[in-house]
């Protein structure tokens, strides 16, 4: 049963991801529907997902491909591939 913040928090992604039961989604829907902290902790979670997953829609130029191996073999000692 969720009864306190700690407990819904840690279950909203497990919620979005769908892997909830029917009883543990009832449990944080009534949860969220008395605690605002919570929905704004959800609708935070929700967008941090949905600016994530369009991050690798993003093609990376050439050029900064370019510097960030050089930059990366530099600081690890290897050689620019």
């Amino acid at each position: 049963m969720i009864t306190t913040c700690r407990e819904a928090i840690a279950r909203m992604s497990d919620f979005l991801g769908r892997e909830l039961g029917p009883i543990d989604v009832a449990q944080l829907m009534l949860h969220l529907a008395t605690c605002a902290p919570c929905r704004a902790y959800l609708r935070t979670l929700r967008r941090t997902i949905q600016v994530a997953g369009r991050a690798a829609d993003v093609e990376m130029p050439d050029e900064m491909k370019r510097r960030l191996r050089a930059f990366l073999s530099e600081r690890t000692g290897g050689t620019e591939p």
